[in-house]
């Protein structure tokens, strides 16, 4: 089995339920394929580097798989009769796969999916002044830097 990369850029006009339908629905066709899904990224709403079917902004999430050629080539055709997918990319991160060490990524990313909604969900209810006390080991697997919406570039000699 190979591991495989897909970078997608959805419409910016989808809610949070079609968003999450979409990603479901490909996550599933890597899966009836005997693929096997180790990550799902949203990496959110950006600004494009050029204009793609009339849209300026793009929301961008990124899937990290291990399967045969049949899973990509029956994922890049969905996404190619798909309406909402302004483009995408599929990359051949590695040639053979370590069932052991694959093993520990998805669990390790499970368990970080799980602390981060935990604390999407506790930390609206506590004030500022009273947040947690960070421990001195740092958790670099549970940390995750926020990005801005928007990305915005200069062009050289509008000076």
């Amino acid at each position: 089995m190979r591991r495989y990369e897909t970078i997608l850029i959805a419409h910016v006009d989808l809610s949070e339920d079609e968003l999450s339908n979409l990603i479901a629905r490909h996550g599933t066709i890597i899966t009836d394929q005997k693929g096997i899904l180790v990550k799902v990224e949203r990496w959110g709403k950006r600004r494009l580097a050029y204009i793609i079917k009339k849209q300026q902004r793009g929301f961008y999430i990124l899937m990290d798989y291990v399967g045969e050629t049949v899973v990509v080539n029956e994922l890049e055709r969905n996404l190619k009769i798909n309406d909402k997918i302004l483009k995408f990319m599929t990359v051949l991160k590695d040639d053979a796969v370590d069932p052991v060490a694959l093993e520990k990524e998805i669990a390790e990313a499970a368990q970080g999916t799980a602390k981060k909604e935990e604390i999407n969900v506790i930390a609206p209810a506590m004030p500022p002044s009273a947040a947690p006390v960070e421990s001195s080991a740092p958790q670099t697997a549970e940390i995750q830097q926020t990005v801005p919406e928007e990305t915005k570039t200069e062009a050289k000699g509008d000076h």
